[in-house]
């Protein structure tokens, strides 16, 4: 089973910020690059011809209860980084760890998963069978994190296929679906126009799966990457803070109104704004997210 694993500066930024005992720091620091040396990134091109390309992880020992997890890039497509950031953790828990990049020139509107050409949803379930392929692993269900958006991604997708959902935690995501049918997809769950007619989603499922929503504290910024449409702003917020706070409450009222015991968890990440490495180093984002990955 072939181990690829990448460098260690994110991390280990990440864990000497985190920790005030110099000795958890060192070992933090030690176990990281214990894990992370001796071979280069490497990006493998998918057989499939309907698949995208995709950073993998392979733990020394894989924990065979442990799920795969899935993260997904914004719109920068740093899923090099995505890969470098959980990888130590993936090293600690056993679990193997895909981060498929999704190409402008492929995939260019990925976030809403079923508009664009490449019909990305489809796209990631061929590479998952690679995976599963070249590793031994089932990858039928798996965790799944998106940041910005990759975000927008992930939320989409769990709508649409929540049974391959085990956990979900989204972060940074400019915009979202809401739960309701007052607008047509991509902007609620009314049918789309027919870019979108596939999306078909499956409310209550999705609202069973545990799901966490992070976002930088200084996330508010109107930049040229935020979605910027009067509905958006009317109903979910001018600002990424907003309007994760407010798909948030829009799911747990989604819940009471459908009769879902759902656990849905916002949390708010200091000292970082849109910036996933700043979230990373100074956030404690990837700590949020294990933990929450962790969970039983």
């Amino acid at each position: 089973m072939k181990v690829i694993i990448v460098t260690t500066g994110l991390l280990a930024a990440a864990a000497a910020s985190h920790s005030s005992d110099l000795q958890a720091q060192t070992a933090a620091q030690t176990a990281t690059e214990a894990a992370l040396s001796g071979a280069a990134l490497e990006l493998r091109m998918p057989q499939d011809e309907e698949g995208v390309p995709y950073y993998l992880f392979v733990p020394g020992q894989v924990d065979p209860e442990a799920l795969p997890l899935v993260t997904v890039h914004g719109i920068s497509r740093g899923a090099d980084e995505h890969l470098e950031a959980f990888a130590p953790w993936a090293e600690r828990s056993g679990r193997v760890l895909i981060a498929p990049l999704f190409s402008e020139a492929q995939c260019r509107r990925y976030q809403k998963v079923v508009v664009d050409r490449c019909q990305a949803d489809r796209a990631l379930f061929a590479t998952l069978r690679e995976v599963s392929e070249a590793t031994g692993v089932e990858v039928d269900r798996f965790d799944l994190f998106g940041f910005s958006g990759g975000a927008q991604f992930a939320h989409r997708f769990a709508l649409m296929h929540p049974e391959r959902v085990a956990r979900l935690a989204v972060s940074s995501a400019g915009w979202y679906t809401l739960p309701d049918t007052l607008d047509a997809y991509p902007y609620g769950l009314a049918p789309g126009p027919r870019a979108a007619r596939r999306f078909q989603p499956k409310l209550e499922a999705f609202l069973e799966i545990p799901t966490l929503v992070t976002v930088g504290e200084r996330d508010v910024e109107r930049d040229s990457a935020l979605r910027k449409e009067e509905r958006v702003d009317q109903r979910q917020g001018l600002t990424r803070v907003e309007r994760a706070a407010r798909w948030s409450q829009a799911l747990r009222r989604a819940a009471t109104r459908t009769g879902v015991a759902a656990e849905i968890r916002f949390r708010s990440l200091p000292r970082c704004g849109h910036a996933f490495e700043d979230c990373v180093r100074d956030g404690g984002l990837i700590e949020q997210v294990m933990e929450w990955f962790s969970r039983p």
